[in-house]
């Protein structure tokens, strides 16, 4: 899993990312200027504030993690107004922390979440066969899924256009343009992330969730990406 770091006016402690480390968590280290290029690659976000200096920096983050991003996200501060730490909680952090919050247990917060939302995506997953075994006796209509590269979009049954994210597109066009036959998960590891990963059923099955979340709300019939068990996915269009 990887957990991305953005400082702003001070940095977050070294101790803290190697207790991350530890515990299987790859640390990315992001400024307030770049972090919009890497955020696609995150499962987990922490904002290193000041809360005399940076509040301003930190709601114009959260706004875009909010818009662009699905990675939980908190924010590492000292002594930061109850105000503030509500505006944050509705700006999309999962959480304020406190400098009080020491390594390990900074380490126990991120970690129990990403299992968390682990177990659940493997509930989802179950779900998703379940209802594909269901469907399959179904014949669906071809060229049912248009993309859209200019705008990374893509149109179902002639609808209006869904934006996606520059990986979830990257993910969608694959499955199309293997569409009706199963791409493997490392196939898809190797083509969206350009490499394969321990976590690489977990990271897939995250993403092809909120793409489903997007696409199969807008079809007619919602069996759009197929789950086949222990090998990948398939779109059916």
């Amino acid at each position: 899993m990887n957990a991305g770091i953005i400082n702003l006016s001070v940095d977050f402690a070294e101790s803290y990312s190697e207790e991350l480390k530890r515990n299987d968590i790859n640390v990315i280290q992001l400024t307030s200027d770049d972090f919009e290029q890497k955020i696609s690659e995150l499962d987990a976000i922490i904002i290193r504030e000041n809360p005399d200096e940076d509040t301003a920096r930190t709601c114009s983050i959260l706004l875009k993690l909010k818009e662009k991003s699905d990675a939980y996200v908190w924010v590492f501060s000292s002594n930061t107004q109850k105000l503030m730490r509500t505006v944050y909680l509705q700006l999309g952090a999962l959480g304020v922390v406190s400098e009080e919050c020491d390594e390990s247990e900074l380490q126990l917060i991120i970690s129990n979440s990403l299992n968390r939302r682990s177990e659940w995506l493997v509930e989802k997953e179950s779900d998703a066969v379940a209802a594909s075994a269901i469907d399959d006796h179904e014949e669906l209509e071809d060229g049912r899924i248009e993309l859209i590269p200019r705008n990374f979009a893509v149109k179902v049954d002639g609808k209006k256009e869904i934006p996606l994210t520059r990986l979830e597109y990257k993910m969608m066009e694959i499955l199309h343009a293997n569409k009706n036959n199963t791409v493997t998960y490392e196939e898809l590891s190797e083509e969206v992330w350009s490499e394969t990963f321990k976590n690489k059923t977990y990271r897939i099955a995250n993403l092809i969730f909120h793409l489903r979340e997007k696409i199969e709300d807008n079809s007619v019939n919602h069996a759009v990406i197929r789950t086949i068990r222990s090998k990948g996915y398939m779109l059916v269009d």
